[in-house]
């Protein structure tokens, strides 16, 4: 198939569209026994119904999940469970085996217990594995995954392939439900006296370059001999420990393809992802390997140690001349050149700060209805709204992205900080909420977030649904009271983040 599918269309065929080459590899494929299009389609009605390329599909999923591919076409017998993915389900966390019984009134070991509900989820397929994964949400998911048991499928497929698995409420749920236990930090990792060298994607999102430098400086100053790299390749991994910030991106899509299995199992991954998305899959196909972790939410990383992780917390702060310490300093041209900005006066006074809101977040579905519901209230205000439809990572040369540094010298200047959240997690946006809004003086105004007990709202930052938020804008912002609020959060945020600098 491999070389059928690779063969380059000749002469004038060249110029031929591309549903024709496709319609007559389709045929060629068919006419040798390769692979039967129709067939896979009528059996399959799944794949039909998702419009996905079937060739596409069969190579992509098919496969791996014991699909047939045509009349003269027989997949390899199917590998037991019980020598392959029992184990790896087992180590996942995603099977709890307490939660398990208690829930369903059975006994027996770990393993008893797992296969009891593989056994049991083919009857009853409601019957969830533990209190986080649902195989009726990661079916509805993915459709063309019903023929194989979903848990089995996530664990042994899914995950590396970025498929979506936790529904933002059952995410949140797991989360809090963490053992309240102090957790560890960056210097819990280190043994003293050796090397470190911290990995990021250089091509990737602009965010995780900036994590990465604040990784190496947090290192440094822990006395640490450091060194920050795109790429491992040359570099003797012996004797080093390695840190890799965004593995969805390094591991996935750049050089972290190729570590190899000894080098990946002791790695440090820092994970920036929220749960319910497609990047966390990937992030956590990696961490499970390591059992190593720091992550830039706390409740995320007692989540991650719930799942058998040994996660820690880091804190993104505006460390004394670091990369996230943000002098006042004029815009870039990228951002003067191509928007429309008030002079940034950088006043001492709150009160005077020249924008009233400041909102900077890639726009989707979600945030486009709840922005289109705050127009009216926004249109009365001057408001810096930056809502770009984003397509993979924000690299540096996107005319659309403002970098971080630009995005504090907005915020410098702004009242309020309005944080819509990107789905329907509640999950604490550290980097926005604290490092972009706190840390520069701005009060944020958000849909309500999952409590992480360090920063709570009403004492440093307005919790307030969607459906509420245009009335708690404007009580804000032109009352008495509101002002009066307004002041006393941004002093709060002010003596926050004199503790935080302590940490």
């Amino acid at each position: 198939m491999a070389i059928e599918l690779a063969r380059p269309p000749l002469g004038w065929r060249r110029w031929l569209p591309y549903w024709r080459v496709q319609r007559r590899t389709l045929r060629r494929l068919a006419r040798f026994g390769l692979f039967d299009a129709a067939d896979y389609l009528s059996r399959y009605p799944d794949v039909a119904a998702s419009r996905n390329d079937p060739v596409y599909h069969f190579l992509e999923h098919g496969l791996s999940e014991q699909r047939n591919g045509g009349v003269d076409f027989a997949p390899l017998p199917h590998i037991q469970p019980t020598t392959i993915l029992l184990p790896a389900i087992l180590s996942s966390g995603l099977f709890d085996p307490d939660w398990y019984a208690r829930r369903y009134n059975v006994s027996g070991t770990p393993l008893e217990l797992l296969e009891n509900y593989l056994a049991a989820a083919v009857k009853d397929p409601l019957r969830d594995p533990g209190p986080l994964f649902s195989g009726t949400f990661y079916t509805l998911e993915h459709p063309d995954t019903r023929s194989v048991q979903p848990l089995e499928h996530y664990v042994g497929y899914g995950m590396r392939e970025g498929r979506r698995a936790f529904r933002a409420s059952a995410a949140d749920r797991f989360m809090a439900d963490a053992p309240d236990t102090p957790l560890p930090g960056m210097a819990d990792y280190l043994p003293s006296g050796r090397k470190v060298v911290v990995l990021h994607w250089d091509k990737g999102n602009f965010f995780f370059t900036d994590i990465a430098r604040y990784v190496t400086e947090a290192i440094a100053a822990l006395g640490f001999e450091v060194t920050m790299l795109t790429d491992h390749a040359g570099l003797d991994l012996d004797g080093m420990e390695i840190v890799v910030v965004a593995p969805h991106e390094y591991c996935v899509y750049g050089p972290g393809t190729h570590f190899p299995a000894e080098v990946a199992a002791r790695a440090i991954h820092i994970n920036t992802e929220q749960w319910h998305t497609s990047w966390f899959s990937l992030a956590l196909d990696k961490m499970l390997v390591s059992r190593r972790a720091l992550d830039i939410n706390p409740l995320s990383a007692r989540g991650l140690s719930r799942l058998g992780i040994h996660a820690g917390f880091l804190p993104l702060l505006p460390r004394a001349n670091g990369v996230f310490d943000f002098k006042q300093a004029p815009l870039s041209r990228q951002v003067t050149d191509l928007r429309a900005v008030k002079p940034l006066t950088f006043p001492a006074r709150f009160v005077d700060r020249p924008y009233d809101i400041l909102f900077a977040g890639a726009l989707n579905n979600r945030r486009a209805r709840a922005l289109a519901k705050l127009a009216p209230v926004l249109s009365d205000y001057n408001c810096f709204l930056h809502a770009p439809r984003l397509h993979g990572p924000v690299t540096p040369d996107n005319p659309n992205m403002i970098g971080s540094g630009d995005l504090a010298q907005l915020a410098k200047n702004a009242k309020i900080l309005l944080n819509i959240h990107q789905g329907d997690s509640h999950y604490f946006e550290w980097h926005r909420l604290v490092l972009t809004g706190i840390a520069q003086g701005c009060v944020p105004v958000t849909e309500p977030c999952s409590d992480i007990g360090m920063v709570r709202p009403g004492d440093h930052y307005v919790a307030v649904p969607i459906d509420e938020m245009d009335e708690r804008i404007a009580w804000l912002l032109d009352t008495a009271a509101g002002r009066h609020e307004l002041a006393r959060l941004h002093d709060n945020g002010r003596a926050l983040m004199a503790r935080l600098g302590r940490m």
